[in-house]
């Protein structure tokens, strides 16, 4: 018995990718459909009421990437308005994960205006700034990359870090 719950963990597990894996893959999901659609099916095994909400963040915005590819208009709306409101859901769960934060500023940051989804640009903003040196090293070069590209950020606050 013992045994098959360590198989059973394991499967549960390794089929779950790894953050450095979903970073790089949330940066390629962003350049093509189909790198979107591969990243939206690594999450394929991870309900909406993971335990790991940095999981969820990142399934969250391979939702809204599907919306950027989709051509239908009710179909695009389907795909952000649930991408999103998953987002939010995580930052509700936990609101002092950085990274749920991070997706959520660069989301808000790269859609258009007209969706209304840009109500925390400040607020991230400040958050990211304000717990930046408390992050792991892989999280800091993460979102680092990130900030050093975004209009969100001055020059300022990008020298800072």
């Amino acid at each position: 018995m013992k045994i098959a719950s360590i198989v059973l963990t394991l499967l549960l597990f390794s089929s779950v990718p790894e953050l450095h894996t979903l970073r790089r893959q949330y940066i390629e999901a962003a350049t093509s459909e189909q790198s979107a659609n591969d990243f939206h099916k690594s999450f394929a095994n991870v309900s909406d009421n993971h335990a790991d909400n940095t999981l969820l963040a990142y399934k969250a915005a391979s939702i809204v990437l599907l919306a950027k590819y989709e051509g239908n208009l009710i179909s695009k709306t389907r795909y952000f308005n649930r991408g999103t409101s998953l987002l939010e859901d995580v930052i509700k769960r936990e609101p002092g994960n950085y990274e749920a934060h991070l997706i959520r500023l660069n989301i808000q940051d790269n859609v258009p205006w007209i969706t209304g989804y840009t109500g925390s640009i400040k607020s991230d903003k400040a958050y990211l700034l304000a717990n930046f040196a408390a992050q792991s090293e892989d999280l800091k070069k993460f979102a680092k990359t990130y900030i050093i590209q975004s209009d969100a950020f001055s020059n300022a606050e990008k020298k800072s870090l």
